[in-house]
């Protein structure tokens, strides 16, 4: 299923700008904003606090429901208006 959300966080410099994969269970789901469906996995994992990954798509998916998810990793995404990710999974597909 590929990488921990902890592993991610401990190496994201190593990540960055890669195609990735991590499998996660979806904890929060907001359909089309800015274009794009934002999902927040959680994995149990935990590094320095940080437990929770956000993830861009285009497809559809539900609370509750593990998946594994395959897109490029983003560093200190700055979307405007206060909304910065210090790691960001973006335009991820479903495998």
């Amino acid at each position: 299923g590929g990488i921990t959300i902890a592993e991610l966080f401990s190496k994201k410099k190593s990540y960055e700008g890669k195609t990735t994969r991590i499998k996660g269970q979806i904890v929060r789901y907001s359909n089309d904003i800015l274009g794009k469906n934002w999902i927040h996995i959680q994995d149990g994992s935990e590094y320095e606090g940080n437990y929770d990954l956000t993830v861009t798509t285009n497809q559809n998916v539900n609370v509750g429901d593990t998946v594994v998810f395959e897109g490029e990793i983003s560093l200190n995404k700055d979307l405007g208006y206060g909304y910065v990710f210090e790691v960001i999974m973006e335009n991820a597909v479903l495998k």
